[in-house]
């Protein structure tokens, strides 16, 4: 499919969805919700964006809402009905994140009919990363800079060629415009192009990590829990902003509080951080990790060995906006190079 094919699909897409688009700002990708106004400028803004990295807004930010109304009193509050939306150019390392997520809000006896709302409601459209850049370490976790499975369609972009292999679900956005579409074969030159971009951004990530971390992490993490000392080393550029946490695509704590209106109560939920210090505060003000060396630990047991353990996967996908927010540049694979 070419450019001018891909906007005519686009504008298919708008009258049956809510298209999310990245798009580059000040440097940065960030998610865009597309308008028709959008298309057919003559600017192509979207392309060189679905070529580099992540979004700086991770995907869990439109399933787990930063901020929302989850119960009331004495009402009854459900999840509200909406347009389907398309995400289109999610990377694998926002893809997996939301395997975390699954596993918290949507299993188990305890389910969030929000988030779950939220997640039968979004059509998933990856998108080969074919640049890395220095942030980068999705390699370390074993994954790929392309999606391997949880999407519901694989985009691939080169040479102004735009190759979209779909499931189940994804089949919808080729309904949308069939005629548009054109069935590639192996042999096919976008196909060939695509396989020797994915090869080039592997070996990438190698130059840029070449370093592997402990094979058995998880037990390695957990033999420094209480090691105050060499948290404390890596700690101290840390000036506490708590960028790393509110942009990472797979931390899920939250806080729950309420509001009194005239007749009732309306209860919200915010996102929540480990290194706030309030954190692990219970009745009586107690509090297990008042100290931050203590909070900046749990960071990485958390993600790097308990809920490895618990979970079998880690709670990390190596997309880098840690580094890339934090003021002091505290680097995870520095940490965690050394054990």
């Amino acid at each position: 499919m070419s450019t001018a094919s891909r906007d005519q699909w686009l504008s298919k897409l708008l009258e049956r969805f809510a298209v999310y688009v990245p798009v580059e700002r000040e440097k940065q990708v960030h998610w865009h919700r597309l308008e028709p106004a959008d298309l057919g400028s003559g600017a192509d803004t979207i392309t060189p964006a679905l070529r580099r990295i992540r979004a700086s807004e991770p995907v869990k930010s439109f399933m787990f809402n930063p901020r929302q109304q989850v119960s009331a009193f004495p009402d009854k509050l459900e999840p509200a009905e909406s347009k389907t939306r398309v995400l289109l150019g999610v990377k694998n390392c926002d893809l997996v994140p939301l395997k975390v997520h699954d596993e918290i809000l949507g299993e188990g006896e305890f389910k969030d009919p929000f988030y779950l709302a939220q997640r039968e409601n979004t059509i998933l459209v990856a998108a080969d990363c074919p640049v890395p850049e220095e942030s980068c370490f999705c390699n370390l976790l074993g994954l790929t800079p392309y999606a391997g499975e949880g999407a519901d369609a694989v985009l691939s972009v080169s040479d102004g060629e735009y190759l979209l292999e779909v499931g189940e679900k994804g089949r919808q956005l080729i309904d949308a415009a069939p005629d548009l579409f054109q069935k590639a074969g192996e042999g096919d030159a976008a196909v060939v192009k695509r396989g020797e971009e994915r090869k080039a951004a592997v070996a990438a990530l190698s130059r840029i990590n070449p370093k592997q971390w402990n094979p058995d992490l998880p037990a390695a993490v957990a033999a420094k829990r209480k090691d105050e000392s060499f948290w404390q080393k890596h700690a101290e550029k840390c000036v506490e902003c708590f960028g790393c946490l509110m942009g990472c695509p797979t931390c899920y704590c939250f806080l729950l509080y309420d509001q009194a209106r005239e007749k009732g109560l309306d209860r919200t939920r915010v996102w929540d951080a480990c290194y706030l210090a309030a954190y692990a505060r219970v009745g009586g003000g107690a509090n297990p990790r008042a100290e931050f060396v203590k909070r900046f630990a749990n960071r990485f047991i958390c993600k790097f060995s308990d809920f490895k353990t618990d979970h079998g996967m880690f709670a990390c996908s190596g997309c880098g906006r840690c580094f890339k927010a934090c003021m002091g540049k505290i680097d995870i694979r520095k940490v965690l190079g050394e054990l």
